[in-house]
């Protein structure tokens, strides 16, 4: 499946329903930008939610054993679903730079 434009009139809500409806997964966040190449921010580690402030004009990525992600004016935002669910997330931000998130399910703790 393709990627979907997000309208930035959407992100608010759109991610804070994400992030409510959550389920038990982890994320990896990549960083591509031209004068330092592709760089892993953060391996797979659990995500904890997504969210868009248009006052401050910032995207963050919560993940829960790591740092918070903040991304300061996002331009553009892609999201991919499949069978409704958020698998792979691409934000632009003003200067070019690529912030890729691909989301996994969480593996179960053995009972």
């Amino acid at each position: 499946m393709g990627s979907i434009k997000l309208p930035k009139e959407e992100w608010e809500r759109y991610f804070d329903n994400v992030s409510k409806n959550l389920p038990a997964v982890e994320a990896q966040l990549e960083v591509v930008n031209k004068e330092i190449g592709d760089q892993m921010e953060v391996e797979y580690s659990p995500l904890m939610g997504l969210a868009y402030d248009p006052k401050d004009d910032v995207f963050e990525i919560q993940f829960r054993e790591t740092h918070d992600h903040l991304i300061h004016h996002p331009q553009e935002i892609y999201v991919i679903e499949e069978d409704g669910k958020m698998t792979s997330l691409e934000i632009i931000d003003k200067d070019g730079t690529k912030y890729i998130l691909r989301v996994k399910p969480a593996i179960p703790l053995p009972g």
